[in-house]
């Protein structure tokens, strides 16, 4: 998912970067204790969750069926696993910032880097091409294999050949910070200053959006039935809701801290990730599932992914750890 907020804060944590991951440890699970709230304390797992060890700068995490998944390593390049998580190997992708990480379906797959690198897998990332361009891209989302687009701070770029080549969209805003689009016509541009901004007309045209924060970096829409209900949130924590395509939001619960990530298998029912920790939303009801505090220079919670019916998640701390999740 994507992330311009992240993209803006990304620093290099020193040390040496492990060359191949190891079996984590499972620390007994227990629920929130409300003295290790706030600055310090340790970790809190709750029923489900349990942790690994994976190389440092770690930005994001897709998995693209149960078991096999993918990681993007500031300076160390793109990790594959296919046990879940538990173990990492790296790929042949070429040594780059990458910050996040987008896949298409099993098959093709694409991560971006802040050093102006793009690389492409077209065969569930046994092996990368690496193509360099000249925006320093904070997202990416792919409608198809070909057909594709990138926040970056210029404004929002598109490809027709799979990420090879890249252009400006003439009309969209700037300071773009993450795409979503629905379908050919319709899609959204988060930014960092300008607001939320809709196109129904494929990117000919943008109308800003009332009523939504300019911090959206991430937006998700539902399939089958639901292909007209979405969720956006922003910075201020507010859950909003759609029902038709975007024309409208509602706002519903709000989700205490800084906002970074979610998943959501229908428009009441989701993981909404902060800097520290994890909230399960079901309706108006949030209930915190996972706490890490957050250490100095943006060591926190980066990224996190769900499967579709929310029974395994994975949640990404760039200080080496990753959190994993299995409905008891």
């Amino acid at each position: 998912m994507v992330n311009g907020f992240k993209a803006l804060l990304f620093v290099t944590v020193t040390g040496i970067m492990a060359a191949s991951c190891v079996k984590g440890d499972n620390p007994i699970q227990r629920y929130e204790d409300p003295r290790n709230g706030g600055q310090g304390g340790v970790p809190i797992l709750g029923p489900g969750w349990s942790k690994v060890t994976i190389p440092l700068n770690s930005f994001d995490v897709v998995f693209v069926n149960d078991t096999l998944g993918f990681l993007a390593s500031a300076g160390d390049g793109v990790y594959r696993s296919t046990n879940s998580g538990e173990t990492w190997t790296r790929t042949n992708a070429q040594q780059s910032d990458y910050v996040n990480l987008f896949f298409l379906n099993e098959k093709y797959g694409w991560a971006v880097s802040v050093k102006k690198d793009i690389t492409r897998t077209t065969d569930s990332g046994k092996t990368w091409v690496t193509t360099n361009s000249s925006y320093e891209f904070r997202d990416v989302f792919f409608r198809d294999e070909n057909n594709g687009y990138a926040p970056t701070y210029q404004g929002l770029i598109k490809t027709p050949d799979g990420g090879a080549t890249w252009t400006l969209v003439p009309n969209a805003p700037k300071n773009v910070a993450s795409v979503y689009f629905i379908d050919e016509q319709n899609g959204f541009c988060g930014t960092d200053g300008t607001g939320y901004w809709r196109t129904t007309d494929g990117g000919t045209s943008f109308q800003s959006i009332n009523g939504l924060p300019s911090g959206v970096y991430t937006t998700q829409f539902f399939t089958g039935v639901d292909t007209q209900k979405g969720i956006a949130i922003g910075k201020d924590g507010d859950i909003n809701k759609t029902v038709d395509n975007g024309a409208a939001w509602t706002k519903g619960p709000r989700v205490t801290g800084d906002y970074f990530d979610f998943n959501f298998k229908d428009i009441d029912n989701g993981f909404v990730m902060t800097a520290t920790n994890v909230y399960k939303v079901e309706g108006n009801t949030i209930t915190k599932v996972l706490y890490r505090p957050a250490l100095s220079n943006n060591i926190q919670f980066w990224e996190c992914h769900f499967n579709a019916d929310l029974t395994k998640g994975w949640v990404v701390f760039n200080g080496g750890e990753l959190y994993r999740y299995v409905k008891p």
